[in-house]
């Protein structure tokens, strides 16, 4: 069975069984019987998969929608006066009260319950396919009305159930209970090695398609995001010390800026955000920098090399809020310098 013929209910009971087993064992289990008996057919498995680790899904375009522009476009999707009870509960979903129980602060179980009382329990039938399209859809439209009219139509094609998925989907966040790790170890023993070095889910599903089969190990590539080995966080700097057994440190200021992971291979370079997002907007005032500075190995060889951005503004002579960062990092380098700590890999 396919994205065409497997209905988004059935992926949502196995969200459900994940959500009342606590065993971890128990959560893979449910992955492995939906990946071997229900959705069966191996050219498609990117469309579940992209559902089931949305944060990872970098084929479609950001939704532009947290819980406060969801729950605008919610209200307007679904047809209901701005003061209403039902509104004022989904625009003020982080608040408590008497009527908020133990959702308040849970924006998809809210919204779940507002639904419930308009959609009730019965199913529309939406496949996997269909709720992938609408999500393409979601995303490419920019003003609210029409994200709205998207989202109206899913409300007539789900219940209260489906759509908490889908909203949890839109944010990002399922709280399964499930790491991704276990998710890629279920879907193949190579899935996560594959995936550090490209930052692809779709080309991880699409050369991993036989569990059986293991796949060769795979350099980085420069010009594709590479998942960078992070610290280990530990809660206080005593701890941190303690594991470092007396060694010599090197201690140096954290910059107030964005990470970031420049690919430079002669003059092409990539600019890559924390989510993998390639930022070709960066290059006009980023690019001069990169070239200006003395780096003789990066001129004849290519890199990878994981940054800190950071700016400064030339006119003043101070350093600048991150929140400035984007904005600059997009116009004439000659307003900001951007000040990059770089690491090569």
């Amino acid at each position: 069975m396919s994205d065409e013929t497997v209905r988004f209910s059935v992926l949502c009971a196995m969200f459900q069984a994940m959500l009342r087993d606590r065993s971890a064992a128990k959560k893979r289990r449910h992955l492995r019987t939906f990946l071997d008996r229900v959705f069966t057919s191996h050219d498609h498995y990117f469309a579940a998969l992209r559902l089931i680790l949305p944060g990872l899904d970098r084929e479609r375009g950001t939704y532009g929608l947290k819980e406060s522009a969801l729950a605008a476009s919610l209200v307007d999707a679904l047809g209901v006066a701005k003061d209403s009870e039902d509104a004022l509960r989904l625009i003020n979903w982080r608040k408590g009260g008497a009527r908020s129980g133990a959702n308040a602060g849970n924006f998809s179980l809210i919204a779940a319950e507002v639904l419930q009382r308009r959609q009730g329990m019965s199913s529309g039938g939406l496949t996997i396919k269909e709720l992938n399209d609408a999500l393409d859809q979601l995303a490419s439209k920019e003003n609210r009305g029409d994200k709205a009219s998207v989202l109206s139509d899913l409300i007539k094609k789900t219940n209260s159930t489906e759509m908490k998925w889908i909203l949890m989907i839109i944010l990002k966040d399922l709280k399964l209970g499930i790491s991704e790790k276990s998710v890629f170890h279920e879907f193949h023993p190579d899935a996560e090695d594959l995936f550090n070095v490209t930052c692809d889910l779709k080309l991880v599903c699409e050369k991993l398609k036989d569990r059986t089969q293991r796949h060769k190990r795979q350099d980085i590539e420069v010009g594709k995001a590479v998942r960078p080995q992070l610290a280990t966080r530990v809660s206080d700097a005593a701890t941190a010390w303690k594991k470092l057994h007396g060694k010599q440190v090197v201690v140096e200021c954290k910059f107030d800026g964005d990470r970031i992971q420049v690919h430079k291979d002669g003059s092409e370079i990539h600019f890559f955000s924390r989510n993998f997002l390639d930022h070709s907007e960066y290059s006009h005032g980023m690019s001069s920098v990169i070239h200006q500075n003395s780096w003789t190995n990066l001129e004849t060889q290519p890199a990878v090399l994981q940054a800190e951005a950071a700016i400064t503004s030339t006119r003043i002579v101070q350093a600048m809020n991150w929140r400035e960062l984007t904005t600059s990092l997009m116009h004439d380098g000659a307003v900001c310098t951007i000040l990059l700590h770089m690491l090569t890999f």
